[in-house]
């Protein structure tokens, strides 16, 4: 200590007193200017300046030694410091992440700048939140939110309603939520929960409308070509109205086909481009062959696809989105992106990493039987039917590891008329028996009693009935390869006979 008091002695000399000339002259001065000062008044008036100047000097000392005192300590720097620090956490915590109040734009727009803001509406809103009712053969209600910036992450409830026309249609409902690279798909039906990893999505460039109506129709659905629009959040069904890509790409592709009806049309409070337009022949889609005219809505400010309708040549709405809200920029925070799972459980393990599709075509049959082909070359062991009254629909090859599953889909007796796959199926799965399989999809149905038992073609087969339905489950065992087949609206009486057709590819 008495180091610590010397060495502060020397630099109160040097830094604080060093200017102070104070010789024994000036002593002298001092001393006689007290003894000619003998008057009460003047004695009590000097003493109180006195005091005070003393006060003042002996606060001075203390604080400027303390300061020394406590900086060879390492405590006033430290101290400083965390203080701003607790200061700036402190307004950091307090400071609320805000965007950018939309702006309505009634300026008037070309075709071009449309189309631009249309296939690049990620760089037009920071966050959006909305809930819109969809129709494309079945109804569904979407509710969202959606955060492109500042806190990323979504959310999305989706309501399924059974289809009129299938009565084995039941009414789902799913939630789908994603957060610092994790997505999260709840089923309300079943409380299964699934979750995935998913990579962040780098910024891409932006897209010119030309270079997509460049490229062929088809491939633009293709899962390969999928880079060619902006980035886009995962997994979400709002983006049919937020990111409107693949629409815009079919229903806008020949420029000849559609015009501006509307500049300006206030649709939920935001000002609306309205777009109509007749559909090319070339472009009609085989699950809605009915679809010609079509009107679009869209946010001149996001380019946000918030409304559109689409008829047939008779007028008949055979398709369309119809919001019911639509916020743009609204402020949100972490916890609305992070999914409660209290009473859910997990239909999911690490195996399901590993399953790969390898193969799949749907819808057109040309495409649907260039799969099958792989499928005769590559599975070690393939079944397919042969039947007038049965029509390929789709196929598919899974992996997992080094083991194949073939699945094939095939619509039974469906009219020439009937669209799509119609509304009579059998769905069939061949793989080996010890292998791994997906969880969901047409083949995860609860098992009632065994109905039947039955040989053909090598195949040992067990029917069984599916629970709460009227549906039938066949089970085969040939060698060490399980078939598996199941039914709508195909009765279990037609399924055997069925069965005799269902033949191995040599």
């Amino acid at each position: 200590m008495s180091d610590m008091l010397e060495k502060l002695k020397e630099e109160l000399d040097e830094q604080v007193l060093k200017d102070l000339d104070f010789r024994e002259k000036n002593k002298s001065v001092v001393r006689n200017h007290f003894k000619s000062n003998l008057e009460p008044s003047r004695v009590k008036k000097h003493f109180r300046i006195g005091l005070i100047l003393s006060f003042c000097f002996t606060a001075l000392f203390l604080g400027v030694a303390c300061f020394f005192i406590l900086n060879h300590l390492g405590i006033t720097q430290d101290e400083s410091l965390s203080q701003k620090n607790e200061k700036t956490n402190e307004i950091q915590e307090h400071k609320e992440l805000t965007h950018p109040q939309p702006k309505e734009n009634d300026e008037v727009m070309t075709k071009e700048e449309v189309l631009h803001k249309l296939f690049n509406s990620v760089d037009y809103f920071e966050t959006a939140a909305g809930e819109f009712e969809s129709y494309y053969l079945s109804k569904s209600t979407v509710e969202y939110k959606v955060s492109n910036k500042g806190v990323i992450g979504g959310y999305e409830k989706v309501i399924d309603y059974p289809d009129p026309k299938n009565p084995q249609t039941k009414e789902r409902v799913s939630k789908t939520y994603y957060y610092k690279n994790h997505v999260w798909h709840l089923d309300l039906n079943s409380m299964e929960s699934v979750k995935f990893d998913i990579m962040p999505e780098k910024k891409r460039p932006v897209v010119k409308a030309d270079d997509i109506f460049k490229l062929d129709p088809d491939d633009i659905l293709e899962y390969d070509t999928m880079n060619i629009f902006r980035e886009t959040p995962p997994s979400m069904y709002a983006g049919i109205s937020l990111y409107a890509d693949t629409f815009i790409a079919k229903y806008l592709r020949p420029e000849n086909k559609w015009s501006i009806e509307k500049q300006n049309e206030k649709l939920l409070g935001h000002n609306t481009l309205v777009i109509t337009g007749t559909l090319d022949d070339s472009l009609v889609d085989t699950m809605q062959p009915d679809e010609k005219e079509f009107r679009i809505w869209v946010d001149k400010d996001t380019g946000i696809m918030v409304k559109n309708e689409v008829y047939s040549d008779t007028g008949e709405l055979v398709s369309y989105l119809r919001p019911k809200s639509l916020e743009i920029n609204k402020t949100f925070h972490d916890n609305e992106f992070e999914p409660d799972l209290d009473g859910f459980h997990s239909f999911r393990d690490e195996r399901d990493r590993e399953l790969e599709v390898i193969e799949h075509a749907d819808t057109k049959r040309s495409e649907v039987e260039e799969v099958m082909a792989i499928q005769r070359e590559t599975m070690p062991l393939f079944y397919e039917f042969n039947d007038p009254k049965l029509s390929p629909f789709s196929a598919s090859i899974e992996k997992y590891r080094k083991d194949l599953h073939a699945y094939v889909v095939y619509s039974y007796d469906k009219p020439v008329n009937e669209v799509g796959s119609g509304s009579r199926l059998l769905y069939t799965r061949i793989h080996p028996k010890d292998t791994y399989l997906r969880k969901t999809g047409d083949f995860v149905r609860p098992l009632g009693e065994e109905i039947d038992s039955m040989q053909m073609n090598g195949i040992q087969w067990h029917m069984f009935k599916v629970e709460g339905t009227d549906e039938v489950f066949v089970k085969g065992e040939s060698g060490d390869y399980m078939i598996e087949i199941v039914t709508q609206d195909v009765s279990g009486s037609e399924l055997k006979r069925l069965l005799g057709t269902y033949k191995k590819i040599e």
